[in-house]
Parts: C-alpha cells; structure tokens; sequence
C-alpha cells in the first residue's frame, strides 16, 4: 500500500487512502467459476457417457449450478463491487475495516447526486494518484463553490453538513463540465479534491449502497 506525503490545508498527516476489493469478492468471483466448470464437465461427461444418459434421461438439473453460476459472475462483474475501507478519511460514517458494496449499474441509468458517497479510480497523474478511493460528493458539474472559514458554499449556498477544516480556503471555484468535486467526511484526516482536484465522472464505480461488515453496522450507508 502506498504511503501518502500531501498535506490538506489545516489538517493533520493524511493516512493511506487507497481501497482495496474485498476478499469476499473474490471468494464470490471463485465460487461462480467452480460451478460454472463443474456444470459444464458434468454436461460433456453426461453426452460422452451412453450409460450415463441411458440411466438418467433428464439432464436438466445441471442447469441449475450452471444458472447460479453464470449469475454470480454476472453480478460481481457487472452489478456489484465489494471494497475494505483502510483509512479515517471518511470517519464517522466509515470506519477503518467496514466493508462496502458498491453499485455498478446506478450511473448508467442515472447521473451521481451530490451528497452520495463514491467509489473512484483516481489516475497517477494526481497527487496521490494510482488509487481505487471512496469520498463524499459535494459539488456537481457547473456548481460554483467556495471555502471559506471552514464552511462549504455551493452555488452561494452554505453546505450545514459539509462542514471542513477552519485552516481550510479554497477560492471561487467552478466545477468542470463533466465532474464532480468530492471530499472526506472526516475533513481534517482525507486527501480529498482540495489537493487532487475535480473527478471526472467515468472514473467512478458508483454509489456506495450498502455496508456488509461488521455484523454490528451492517445496513445501508448514508
């Protein structure tokens, strides 16, 4: 994992950032291949097999493992990403170790809302860069925010809960066309778009839409 150096303005050393996919994926991903071999093997063997097929005329039961595992795939790859959250920077809502579903259909079908939290690539070239990240989005494309005394103006508009660190500034400044601005909720703790800047919206996996561990907070996630 890699070790973060920047600084945001007014905070304290930010810790590494970087989410890692969940190992329940993968074993969900591994689980899906299995069956998906063993129905296709006992299909071939099935048709190879006189004896088999003489013994047992109806084969259509092997459609059941190979429909579940077809689906497994199909949703860990297309429907659902699960991640571990290393880092504070998302503190309170998000605690080092919850482990989190993200949808991967939601933004084909709609556009991200401000106040979601996201899951994001974050490219090398940024400070910080190289990263898969999850934050909070606080301004839409053409929003024209501010920081000032610690508060989050959007549109002229203070953001009551979107408070930031009070050593904290950011001038006028419009988001681009085709980008989102985001940040920790833990203010004081994340490397945010105050140091890497806008995001723009194809690098995003999609909302974060339920927290699946620890047993204790599992439940949707706001």
């Amino acid at each position: 994992m890699k070790k973060i150096h920047q600084r945001v303005p007014g905070a304290r050393t930010v810790t590494p950032d970087t989410m890692t996919k969940s190992a329940l994926l993968a074993a969900f991903r591994l689980t899906g291949h299995v069956l998906l071999l063993a129905a296709v093997l006992a299909r071939l063997i099935f048709f190879c097999h006189a004896g088999l097929r003489s013994k047992y005329k109806d084969y259509r039961y092997f459609d059941i493992p190979l429909a579940i595992g077809v689906g497994m795939l199909l949703t860990s790859h297309f429907v659902l990403s699960l991640f571990y959250v290393p880092s504070r920077s998302m503190q309170p809502t998000l605690e080092v170790g919850d482990g989190i579903a993200v949808s991967r259909l939601s933004y084909h079908f709609r556009s991200p809302q401000v106040g979601e939290i996201v899951v994001f690539d974050l490219p090398k070239n940024r400070p910080g860069g190289g990263q898969t990240l999850v934050k909070r989005m606080a301004a839409d494309e053409g929003d024209i925010i501010r920081i000032e005394h610690g508060l989050l103006y959007r549109n002229d508009q203070v953001e009551p809960n979107h408070p930031v660190s009070t050593q904290a500034s950011i001038r006028e400044h419009k988001i681009a066309p085709g980008c989102i601005f985001v940040l920790g909720d833990n203010r004081t703790m994340s490397m945010d778009s105050r140091v890497y800047g806008d995001i723009k919206k194809e690098w995003l996996y999609g909302p974060v839409v339920y927290r699946y561990w620890p047993p204790s907070r599992v439940g949707g996630v706001k």
